[in-house]
């Protein structure tokens, strides 16, 4: 109805950038590239290209992309040393470790999935407000792209939020290292509720029920493998 939805990327964030920049390396053997800074959010990334595991493809139930090079990539996020840290409370308030935030999704129409969200009944999907946004990169290249934001996250960010990157590059287009996403899962107090939000994206991923007693807490996880090891959020 609203042509084909790819994955687009998967924010991991962390207290420390640089710290966990080199965490990852040494987990997975290859280091993230500089990605850039948020101009006034007090937050920047480095970044890995992000390969999907072919049983997690199938499970999630996206549309596959074509190419070697897959528009896919891992976003390690973090607060900018160059700006106010209290820009940057808001985007990452409650991380004290690396964990996994939130994914986001490319449809090919996103303003008809926006709508389409905004017209929903049963389930009442809420995807925030379109926000259109710009960084820099390292190489001094201006991205410029609008995404759906709320705060706080839909369902601990087990909902995907939408992206549409316009007519800039795609990060992923860039020269980085790859890393697998072998599988990704959420944990919720409400597994039946949420698969009928994630139905509305055509999305089937794998939900287990919370346990409390064990301290999970909502929200998702991911499993990457890398050429030097693998690393589990």
């Amino acid at each position: 109805m609203f042509g084909n939805s790819y994955f687009d990327h998967l924010v991991v964030a962390v207290p420390d950038l640089r710290k966990c920049v080199e965490q990852s390396e040494a987990r997975l053997g290859v280091r993230a590239v500089d990605g850039g800074a948020h101009p006034g959010l007090g937050t920047a990334n480095a970044l890995l290209g992000l390969e999907l595991g072919d049983e997690l493809t199938k499970t999630l139930g996206l549309a596959r992309q074509s190419g070697s090079n897959p528009l896919t990539y891992l976003e390690i996020l973090g607060p900018d040393p160059e700006q106010d840290p209290d820009l940057a409370a808001a985007r990452l308030a409650g991380i004290t470790a690396p964990a996994v935030q939130r994914w986001a999704v490319r449809p090919d129409d996103f303003d008809g999935l926006v709508t389409a969200a905004a017209q929903s009944r049963e389930p009442r999907v809420r995807l925030g407000e379109v926000h259109d946004m710009t960084r820099r990169t390292p190489e001094g290249t201006i991205l410029d792209w609008r995404l759906t934001r709320r705060t706080p996250l839909p369902w601990s960010g087990i909902q995907p939020f939408l992206i549409d990157w316009k007519g800039s590059e795609h990060p992923a287009s860039r020269e980085m290292p790859w890393v697998r996403l072998e599988r990704m899962w959420a944990a919720s107090e409400s597994p039946a509720a949420v698969r009928s939000v994630l139905d509305f994206f055509g999305v089937a991923l794998d939900i287990i029920a919370l346990d409390a007693e064990e301290g999970e807490t909502e929200g998702l996880h991911a499993h990457l493998k890398g050429p030097g090891g693998s690393w589990t959020l």
